[in-house]
This record gives structure tokens, C-alpha cells and sequence, in this order.
């Protein structure tokens, strides 16, 4: 027997999806799993026959009595997923679907027409990798089925960089997108806010500074003070803070990985994992997430901080994906 791990390719490299699914093969590679490539491309293009001898190819390797970690969604769509399971499945492979993102609560519009057709899709694997107990119990609201369930809470950041113990500074950092996350364009509180995003012509109001966009090597020794903030609102197009209760946050582990204390709404999926590991404060509005910030004293930061930096140690070392690995494949040699 051995595992096999698909790897999403075809997305720029700054993609959340391609992050992720790189980080993970990479991490799979160290401990000897072989990777499966897929690449994204317009499904439609191809015949029943050409999409069959091309899944053929990408699952050539696979062997009776293998494991296929299918990392998902693969944005090639169900078409194409369904028919990878399926004939996995033909050469004898148990179906391990590490689900990344759930598609149908990502794009609101779609949900009524998506949400039974992956859930249906979900309950063809012999267990399954979920962000979180909140997703498995949200998923068997909508007839999730299957009963080997691992659960992932934190993103691993693997790098060889070597942070030192953050600094004491009354002050915030935010990775994501303006046009993402609106709160941005309204802050208007004590505490100043560093932007960190991949975003043009941005007209930052007073208190916020935009740094632009660093790549991983750089942006990490950036975050070397003050509070990384994870936080979602939910607007008309797109409900991030109800996402955010169900699914890991990438960049909540850059600033663990960082060593740099966190402020997290009080209902994100990791909540208790911040709270149990004195990582930071959960807040329940951005006004309290000021009055934290500018209420902390030196000596109670500079014992998180520690605690963060001696954490974040996992993350750089890849051990969640450790965990997650022995847990699913105990799971699967258990009648």
C-alpha cells in the first residue's frame, strides 16, 4: 500500500488554492507520498473519452489497496471530480477527499443548486479531512453521511524562516484584500492598521497603511509586532463570517507561523484553539478589538507572544499535515 496525494496546478501562484494545495503536497512529499498532478482547464473542452483517458493519466500510479488523499475542490468541478473518484475507485484506491473550501457556501448565489450535489459527492469518500467539527456538523444538516471524519482546525506554514519572539506594539495587521474585507475601508479607530494585499490604487483612509503585496519570504519577517487580525463581516454578495465559523483560516496560521499574537472575531472555527492555547483575543466587534489592543500591557504581550512563537513552531514544521496523516490512515485500517 501506498498514499497518493493530488496537487492543483494552473492557478498563479499568489492563489489561496494553489497555496494551499502546494503547501500540503509539499509537506506529503517529505514524508514519501506520491503526488498526482491535476491541472485546471475548461472540462467542457474534453469528450467523455478524453476525459477518461485523461484522468487515466493522472491516476496511472495507483495500485489495489492504495490511498488517495483527493484535495479538493480541484475548480474543475464535480464533472471532472466525479469521474476521478469513480475511476480511482475502479483501480482499487480508498478515497481519503480533504476538503479545503465547500464551494456552495462560498458563492451564495449557487448554494440552493450546489450544495446536495457535493454533498453527494462528499459521501463517496471512505473518510474524509473537514476545517472543523462546526463544518462535519454543518455538512450532516445537508446529508452528510460518512463516518471516518479527521479534522484539520490549523493551516500548517511551512518555511525555514526563524522568528524571533514578536515585539510589544500597539497596533494591527491585516492580510487580505479591501475589496474583500469592507471593514477596511471604514476603520476608523485609535489603532493603526498595516494592509498587506495584492490590490492596486488603493485610497487608504487615515489609520490604515498599505503595504501592498509581499511574497511568503518577505512578509513573514514583517510580522514582528502588534496583532495579526482575522476577521469577517457578511455582505450581500458573499457571508465571510459565516464562513469563517466553519472553515481554517490560512492567515490565521501566517501569524502563528510569524510568532505574532492574533485578535479573532469571538466565533471563528478556531476560537477555542486560541483560547485554550492563550494565542490572543477573540473580540465580538472591532470596537473591542481596539479597546483590547490599546488596553494590553507589555508584560501580558510579551508572555503571548512567547506562547505564539513556541507554537508557530508546529505550524513552520509541518504538523498538522502529521497529525492529520497518521489520524485518517488509522482510521482506514480500522473495521
Amino acid at each position: 500500500m501506498k498514499i497518493n496525494i493530488t496537487n492543483l496546478y494552473g492557478f498563479a501562484h499568489t492563489s489561496a488554492a494553489w497555496l494551499a494545495q502546494n503547501t500540503m503536497a509539499q509537506l506529503a512529499r517529505t514524508e514519501g507520498i506520491n503526488e498526482l498532478g491535476i491541472f485546471n482547464y475548461p472540462v467542457d473542452s474534453d469528450t467523455p473519452d478524453q476525459l477518461r483517458t485523461r484522468i487515466d493519466g493522472i491516476i496511472a500510479a495507483i495500485e489495489p489497496g492504495d490511498i488517495l488523499i483527493f484535495q479538493l475542490p480541484t475548480w474543475n468541478y464535480l464533472t471532472f471530480e466525479r469521474k476521478l473518484v469513480h475511476q480511482a475507485k475502479i483501480y482499487g484506491a480508498q478515497i481519503v477527499m480533504f476538503i479545503h473550501d465547500v464551494p456552495p457556501l462560498m458563492f451564495k448565489a449557487n448554494y440552493q443548486d450546489w450544495i446536495k450535489p457535493h454533498v453527494e459527492f462528499y459521501n463517496q469518500a471512505d473518510a474524509l479531512i473537514l476545517p472543523s467539527p462546526q463544518m462535519e456538523q454543518y455538512l450532516r444538516q445537508e446529508g452528510l453521511t460518512v463516518d471516518k471524519i479527521v479534522y484539520q482546525h490549523l493551516w500548517d506554514h511551512p518555511t525555514t524562516y526563524q522568528p524571533q519572539v514578536a515585539q510589544f506594539q500597539r497596533e494591527l495587521t491585516f492580510l487580505g484584500n479591501p475589496q474583500r474585507f469592507p471593514f477596511v475601508n471604514d476603520w476608523q479607530y485609535a489603532t493603526p492598521l498595516r494592509i498587506y494585499a495584492n490590490l492596486d490604487n488603493f485610497e487608504a483612509p487615515q489609520n490604515v497603511f498599505f503595504q501592498g503585496y509581499l511574497p511568503d519570504e518577505l512578509l513573514l519577517p514583517q510580522l514582528n509586532r502588534g496583532f495579526g487580525l482575522c476577521w469577517s463581516v457578511d455582505t450581500p454578495d458573499q457571508e465571510e463570517r459565516k464562513y469563517s465559523r466553519l472553515n481554517a483560516s490560512y492567515k490565521l496560521s501566517t501569524y502563528l507561523a510569524a510568532g505574532m499574537p492574533v485578535i479573532a472575531n469571538a466565533d471563528i472555527s478556531a476560537a477555542n484553539l486560541i483560547k485554550d492555547h492563550q494565542l490572543g483575543f477573540l473580540a465580538e466587534s472591532l470596537n473591542e478589538v481596539n479597546d483590547l489592543v490599546q488596553n494590553c500591557t507589555p508584560a501580558d504581550y510579551q508572555q503571548m507572544a512567547q506562547r505564539v512563537h513556541d507554537y508557530g513552531y508546529l505550524l513552520r514544521n509541518g504538523y498538522v499535515f502529521k497529525r492529520i496523516l497518521g489520524e485518517v490512515v488509522e482510521k482506514l485500517l480500522t473495521v
